[in-house]
C-alpha cells in the first residue's frame, strides 16, 4: 500500500535522461581535461555512455545483440588502453563508433513509435541527435588515423596525441552535423569529403524530420483534447 504512494509522490526519471547526462559531459568535459590521466576519466564517460544507452533503448529481451555489443564494446576500449595493444585502438573505435550508430537506429525507431510528446520523447530526440554527432566524429578520427592528411587544418602535434586527435574530430563533427562550416579544418580527403557531407545532410533531415514530427504530435494531441 505504501510502496504505491511512494511511486506517486517521487518524479519519475525520463529514460534518456542519462544517457544525455552522459554526453554532454563527454562533449563539455573532455577538451578541457588535462592530459595526463585524461584518458581514464574518458574511458569513464564512454563508460557510462554505453551502460546508459543501454538503460535507454529497454527491452533487452529483444535487444540481446544491442546488449552484447555494449559487453563487447566495454571489453574492448577498457582492454586496449590497459594492455596497449598497438593496433586495437581501431577496432576499440570502430566497434565505439557501430554501437553509437545501432543506438541512434534503436532510439529513433522508438521516438517514432510515440503518440505523445513526452520529456523522454524530448530528450530522445536530443540524444539521437547527439549520438550521431559523436560517431560520426569517431568515424572521422578513422579515418584519418588510416589515411593521414584526409582533414587540412589538424597540427602535426594533433597526430602524436591521439585524445587530442579524438577532441578535434569531435569539434568538427559538430561543425558538420550543424553546418556551421567555420572552415579552419576542411575534409580533402576522397572518403572525408562524402562523409562530411552525409553529416551534414543527415543533421539538416533529422532536425526538420523530427521537429515535423514532434509538432504534429501536439498539434494531433491538442485537437483530440479538444
Amino acid at each position: 500500500m505504501a510502496a504505491p504512494m511512494v511511486s506517486r509522490l517521487i518524479p519519475k526519471v525520463p529514460r534518456n535522461a542519462a544517457l544525455l547526462v552522459a554526453l554532454l559531459m563527454l562533449i563539455v568535459l573532455s577538451p578541457v581535461l588535462p592530459d595526463e590521466h585524461s584518458w581514464f576519466i574518458v574511458e569513464l564517460m564512454f563508460g557510462l555512455i554505453l551502460l546508459a544507452g543501454l538503460h535507454s533503448v529497454g527491452g533487452l529481451r529483444r535487444r540481446w545483440v544491442f546488449a552484447a555489443l555494449t559487453v563487447i564494446t566495454l571489453g574492448v576500449r577498457w582492454g586496449e588502453r590497459l594492455a596497449d595493444v598497438q593496433g586495437m585502438d581501431i577496432t576499440a573505435l570502430g566497434l565505439t563508433a557501430l554501437w553509437l550508430f545501432f543506438a541512434v537506429a534503436i532510439i529513433i525507431k522508438h521516438l517514432f513509435l510515440h503518440k505523445e510528446v513526452e520529456v523522454d520523447t524530448i530528450l530522445g530526440a536530443i540524444v539521437t541527435y547527439l549520438l550521431a554527432a559523436v560517431a560520426f566524429a569517431l568515424v572521422f578520427e578513422i579515418l584519418e588515423l588510416l589515411q593521414p592528411d584526409s582533414f587540412s587544418g589538424i597540427a602535426n602535434t594533433t597526430m602524436a596525441d591521439q585524445s587530442e586527435l579524438a577532441n578535434t574530430m569531435l569539434y568538427y563533427s559538430f561543425v558538420c552535423i550543424t553546418t556551421m562550416g567555420f572552415g579552419d579544418i576542411v575534409p580533402v580527403g576522397p572518403l572525408a569529403r562524402p562523409l562530411s557531407v552525409i553529416e551534414g545532410v543527415f543533421g539538416q533531415l533529422y532536425l526538420a524530420v523530427m521537429i515535423a514530427r514532434l509538432v504534429g504530435l501536439h498539434i494531433s494531441r491538442d485537437t483530440t483534447t479538444t
